[in-house]
């Protein structure tokens, strides 16, 4: 063999050599590993008492906002809750539901026809009727103050059919 063929074979040698170490898969960075949060059951326990806080808080925002304004109306000398309005007492007792250390106060109005006295005893007959029907939904007694406001309060100054139908009331003031 002479010394070219011996360079040549040293060259290709060399030359695959080379190319093996080249064609070796480059080596990739190892990604970070991913950090996991680690809740343990007091951090579980805060989140779902912090989600359950704002779920209710939402259902009695949404609970007042159905009931804001919202009255029983009566008929002329009469202190029975009609059918009409049990939606009204209902989403009362509802919104009582959600916070027992809420009380309401029902404030019984009358029209101006009657005497004083008797418009007193009306206004506190009424009160008390709506009370009645919160407690048939479960309301507690003692978290429902009853007010009598005969005709003091009206919401119509007439004196006609259309006034004095308004003014025959129960309120709700929480």
């Amino acid at each position: 063999m002479s010394v070219t063929n011996i360079k040549q074979l040293f060259l290709v040698g060399f030359l695959g050599l080379a190319l093996v170490g080249c064609s070796s898969t480059p080596k990739t960075e190892e990604a970070a590993p991913v950090a996991t949060v680690d809740t343990t059951d007091a951090d579980a326990a805060r989140l779902a008492a912090e989600k359950a806080a704002a779920d209710l808080a939402a259902k009695k925002a949404n609970l007042m906002a159905i009931i804001a304004g919202k009255v029983v109306r009566f008929e002329f000398d009469k202190s029975d809750v009609q059918p009409e309005f049990f939606s009204i007492v209902k989403a009362n007792a509802d919104y009582l539901a959600l916070d027992p250390s809420v009380a309401v106060t029902i404030n019984g109005h009358c029209d101006e026809r009657g005497t004083r006295e008797y418009n007193l005893a009306l206004g506190e007959r009424r009160a008390a009727a709506v009370k009645t029907a919160l407690m048939s939904e479960g309301v507690s007694a003692d978290r429902i103050n009853v007010v009598s406001m005969g005709e003091d309060s009206p919401v119509a100054e007439g004196h006609n059919e259309a006034a004095w139908s308004e003014n025959r009331r129960a309120e709700f003031a929480y």
